[in-house]
């Protein structure tokens, strides 16, 4: 049986969209791993805190460190391209209940990577689903929305406007 919850998610001028109900399957998956993957190691660590008792883990593979090619394209919709290559860290880890946890994480952080492996195994559990996903997963995904915002901000206000002559006619 599919596990309810709600969020809710900021639009660009700041304002809280309608929670969307979510359930636990595969479809939360991404969301769970991006709030992981740009997490810092300290907020991880601080999220697994809260966690009273871990499930024991096996290792399968890693955290070992590799590198992918990253890909730009031009204006945005031109052909693609080679920008360079990204150091990148993936782990695998499977927990006592056979759930298997990923991770890939740019730079070169195995601790990082271990730690949102085990989290993602975690996460599979549909009996800790929900109360791991407001305690812990939420408010990395606010913490992480602020900081882009931050970012936003902080461009608006650098902006130079620039005027062409035409403009300065009228």
């Amino acid at each position: 049986m599919p596990v309810m919850i709600q969020s809710s998610i900021q639009d660009q001028d700041g304002y809280a969209q309608q929670p969307t109900p979510l359930t636990h399957s595969v479809a939360q998956r991404p969301d769970w791993m991006r709030e992981l993957a740009v997490a810092s190691l300290e907020d991880i660590q601080m999220i697994s805190a809260m966690v009273k008792s871990w499930p024991n883990y096996q290792i399968l593979e890693g955290p070992e460190l590799g590198s992918i090619m990253i890909y730009g394209r031009i204006a945005g919709n031109g052909s693609p391209f080679p920008v360079g290559e990204c150091s990148i860290t993936r782990c695998i880890v499977e927990d006592a209940q056979g759930h298997t946890g990923y991770s890939w994480i740019l730079g070169q952080e195995t601790e990082r990577a271990l730690w949102a492996a085990r989290w993602d195994a975690l996460l599979q559990d549909s009996a800790r689903f929900q109360d791991l996903w407001h305690r812990a997963i939420q408010p990395l995904q606010q913490k992480r929305l602020r900081n882009e915002q931050a970012v936003v901000d902080k461009m608006q206000r650098t902006q130079v406007q620039f005027f062409s002559m035409e403009n300065m006619r009228a």
